[in-house]
């Protein structure tokens, strides 16, 4: 690794200067400047998340481009990541850093870093580790990882001229949580994804001297022109989404997603709040806005007033003025709110509700009003890995398309770090118990099969097991259909145990984790174990499916009715197995079950294969 930085180090092509100034806030502060030449598309910077943390600007000008926290490397780098300097060939940037690391005394000398660090950054035309770009030991192969840096909730989930856009939030500068931009990926088939430049930045230099966050929102489009953005006869990609410290905005892209521009009238709402998700409302010929409210004011008696949390409900004609309408309290942050048909029921259809942490309600909405039928479900219970999952917006089909984070789903050791978890497909499903909100993976997964196995009939008894060999170190989709007999069902996924008591309880044991925590800044906890549930399956046949990838592990249970998504970090068997766990008592056990059916399927990769580096090139 040494030798190849020293390669690029050499190829680079910069005039540097070093000085040194003061900030107003009074810290100190090295600067240095980089021409960008013709051909070099990213300013690299060495990343070392056993450094202190410190604030940097870039610059053009006086104009900052960015400005984000960074774990400098003055040695050697865990890895590389980098800012796009395509649109600034030919100019010289400036590079700030502040040397007094965040959150230590600044009048202390030993706190202050070096520029060891600020003299390792450079511009090239490709930025270290490129030529391991997706073949890293760690980075799943049928889930979408970055890059570079960390990543949390999809972002304006929106389909456009062919594409499918994935928006989320990301930190381009380091592994842990913080510098939120929009970070984007498109894709033809929602399953091979290329990543863009970043695509919305923190607004810099706001009229009270601060800076925003680029929080999480939606996207739509806008073929009517209710909006009048439609500018020399192209309606824009709309992004919706909050910045922190001024409330929800607008930007604009009239490039298909790759550029926005900052809409005059921002903020369009200010509340306390965030995660605003728009959608066309056709009944009523109106915008609809559901965004979470932190402390929306609520008149109670004896003339007081009381902050509530709720998702919010606003309505507009044209996207800029909105109206409050209504409110629907239990929820926390990421609010998505569609309609569905129900399944097996011609002409009926509901909405549901629902927010980050997979809580959902199904009932009426008249575009203004929610009104709820049917209490809070839980939508996953792997015990909080699945989290603010978002739908897309304008699909080209009548499919509700879902995608969620993998919260906590961690990856040491690697320059990314947390996955999107595998794209769903969302059905509405009367169960033993109401209907259910049902997720399975998009059809779109058969044509990544590489290799399958399938095996038919398959007596188990307690003492004859079904067992099936699989290469541990390849991504597997497994469907598996159980004829019930009179025995409890276990079915082991290379460690991670699910079972069926055959009556009414079904619960799973996850391989024990051994990842290490560091890097989550300390922002989230760790999730709950996944604790038994109450389900009562009534049908001869009993399903379960799932998808193993690298450290993650999804299990859907009868085409969804529940949902499992875990970290996969422990040690894999390599085996599938269905068997019955013997009894207590040393009398012969004639308990039996049959699996009618098991498919294991080997996934190929959905990334592409990496460019030859310069220097092969020249071979």
């Amino acid at each position: 690794m040494k030798i190849v930085f020293g390669v690029f180090l050499v190829c680079s092509v910069f005039i540097s200067t070093l000085s040194q100034s003061k900030a107003q806030r009074g810290t100190d502060v090295e600067t240095r400047q980089i021409r960008i030449s013709k051909g070099q598309k990213y300013l690299n910077m060495p990343v070392s998340n056993a450094s202190p943390l410190v604030r940097a600007r870039i610059k053009i000008g006086e104009v900052a481009l960015d400005q984000f926290t960074i774990k400098l490397a003055e040695g050697v780098p865990d890895f590389w990541t980098f800012f796009d300097v395509t649109p600034y060939q030919g100019k010289t940037l400036s590079i700030e850093l502040e040397t007094t690391p965040l959150g230590l005394g600044k009048n202390n000398p030993e706190n202050a870093v070096t520029t060891k660090g600020l003299d390792q950054i450079f511009a090239d035309a490709r930025f270290p580790g490129q030529d391991s770009i997706y073949l890293e030991k760690g980075r799943p192969q049928v889930h979408f990882t970055a890059q570079r840096g960390w990543i949390n909730d999809p972002n304006g989930l929106v389909y456009n001229n062919g594409e499918y856009h994935l928006y989320f939030q990301h930190n381009p500068y380091g592994w842990g949580w913080g510098n939120m931009h929009w970070g984007h990926a498109v894709s033809k088939d929602l399953l091979h994804w290329e990543q863009l430049p970043e695509a919305i930045y923190p607004m810099l230099n706001l009229p009270d001297n601060t800076h925003d966050e680029a929080f999480s929102g939606s996207a739509v489009l806008d073929p009517n022109n209710t909006s009048g953005f439609r500018k020399n006869g192209i309606d824009p990609i709309i992004a919706f989404y909050t910045s922190t410290g001024r409330g929800e905005c607008i930007k604009l892209s009239y490039d298909n997603g790759r550029t926005f521009t900052e809409y005059a009238g921002n903020p369009i709402l200010k509340h306390n709040g965030r995660d605003p998700k728009v959608f066309w409302y056709e009944p009523g010929k109106h915008w609809v806005l559901v965004v979470w409210s932190e402390g929306k004011p609520k008149q109670i008696g004896l003339n007081q007033e009381v902050s509530i949390r709720e998702h919010s409900i606003y309505t507009s004609q044209d996207m800029k003025a909105w109206t409050y309408q209504s409110g629907v309290p239990g929820f926390y942050e990421c609010p998505d709110l569609f309609e569905l048909p129900v399944e097996g029921q011609e002409g009926k259809s509901k909405w549901v509700m629902y927010d980050a942490i997979g809580r959902y309600v199904v009932g009426n909405f008249d575009g203004k009003k929610f009104n709820i039928e049917q209490p809070f479900k839980k939508f996953d219970y792997g015990g909080g890995y699945f989290y603010a999952a978002q739908t897309f917006n304008n699909l080209p089909d009548s499919r509700r398309v879902q995608i969620g984070w993998g919260r906590n789903i961690i990856h040491p050791g690697m320059p990314f770090n947390q996955p999107m978890l595998f794209p769903t497909e969302l059905k509405l499903r009367k169960s033993f118990d109401g209907l259910r909100l049902c997720p399975t993976p998009i059809r779109e997964i058969r044509t990544l099969y590489k290799t399958s196995e399938i095996v038919k009939d398959q007596l188990v008894t307690p003492l004859t097991a079904l067992s099936v060999n699989v290469n541990k170190d390849v991504p597997l989709h497994i469907i598996a259909e159980f004829e019930r007999g009179d025995a409890p069902i276990t079915f082991n996924l290379e460690g991670y145990e699910v079972r069926y008591d055959n009556e009414w309880e079904f619960s799973a044991t996850p391989v024990k984790s051994t990842a290490s925590t560091m890097g989550n800044a300390g922002l989230f906890a760790p999730p709950a174990a996944s604790v038994p549930v109450t389900y009562v399956s009534n049908g001869d046949i009993f399903k379960i499916e799932a998808i193993i990838d690298k450290n993650i592990i999804e299990v859907y249970v009868n085409d969804g009715e529940l949902y499992y998504a875990s970290e996969f970090t422990g040690e894999k068997t390599g085996k599938i197995e269905a068997f019955i766990k013997p009894g207590k008592s040393n009398k012969p056990d004639p308990r039996k079950l049959i699996v009618k059916k098991l498919e294991v399927h080997e996934l190929k990769s959905v990334w592409p294969t990496p460019q030859p580096s310069i220097k092969q090139q020249q071979k």
